[in-house]
């Protein structure tokens, strides 16, 4: 499948939702009541905080009464990220600049990732490099609300098909990384994602098994050997015949999505997408 526009363009809750219909079953999976609570916690302690310390945006450091829903970044700032507009990767959706006339990137050319397609609402830029910086490693997960109102932006007008997907799947950390950073920044995009479409949750399908080194500090040939055999999958009954969404923060090779979506594909799923909120740009 490419990708395609309508324009052209293409913790764990382990309580099941089960509803039969004849022989007919359909299994809801739910996010996780702990990510939800340790989330809820964060913004009770922030909107405490705020009381004492007002707000600043986290790019210019300004005080700004109009962060909408406490994002932390003022409006100047937002406006000052990138997004990601045509020409695309007809693969990965990385911006072609001038190159018009190809249909994929030199990325996808020479890799030919697992995954049918990606959608990457906008480039990996500053300020947005910055903030999605902090979003991982400094715990300001208060910016996973300005971040999926940014992806959910980019979904809505270029009319993609996020329909067709029966679940959607967050790019998993490995246990140490995740005991690390105490959350998994995929799974908070995830969450949003899933509630604003209505579509299930599937945190605990796709597990990282292997602790490797950080894709950001390899080379190009470096991160494609390092992820590998990196997944497994928990229940493979559970992603049959199913379209499959991978959401991330960040495609840059595509080395991780790719191998996600092989193994979730080896599993017997469907069509396999990707939806990250930043792409790096084309290598030259």
């Amino acid at each position: 499948m490419q990708l395609l526009i309508r324009r052209e363009f293409g913790g764990n809750f382990n309580t099941k939702v089960t509803n039969n219909q004849g022989d007919e079953q359909h299994e809801l999976t739910y996010p996780a009541p702990d990510v939800r609570i340790s989330a809820v916690f964060k913004d009770l302690m922030q909107g405490l905080s705020h009381l004492v310390y007002p707000p600043h945006c986290l790019v210019c450091s300004t005080h700004d009464t109009a962060h909408p829903s406490g994002s932390g970044v003022c409006p100047a700032c937002r406006a000052a990220i990138a997004l990601n507009r045509p020409p695309f990767c007809r693969k990965c959706s990385r911006y072609l600049g001038s190159h018009i006339g190809q249909i994929h990137c030199k990325e996808c050319r020479n890799a030919k990732p697992s995954f049918d397609f990606a959608w990457s609402a906008c480039l990996y830029e500053d300020p947005l490099k910055g903030l999605i910086h902090r979003f991982k490693y400094s715990q300001k997960t208060q910016l996973r609300r300005l971040f999926a109102d940014t992806m959910i932006s980019f979904i809505k007008e270029y009319d993609l098909d996020i329909g067709q997907f029966d679940a959607i799947v967050p790019v998993p950390l490995s246990s140490t990384r995740s005991r690390e950073r105490g959350y998994n920044q995929a799974q908070l995009l995830a969450l949003e994602l899933a509630k604003e479409f209505s579509i299930p949750m599937e945190e605990n399908q796709l597990r990282r098994t292997l602790h490797t080194a950080p894709q950001s500090l390899l080379d190009e040939k470096q991160r494609w050997t390092n992820i590998k055999g990196a997944f497994t999958i928990r229940k493979l009954k559970n992603l049959r015949r199913k379209n499959i969404l991978l959401v991330d923060d960040l495609l840059t090779t595509g080395a991780t999505a790719s191998e996600a979506a092989r193994v979730l594909k080896s599993a017997g799923a469907g069509t396999v997408g990707v939806l990250t909120l930043a792409i790096t740009a084309e290598r030259q």
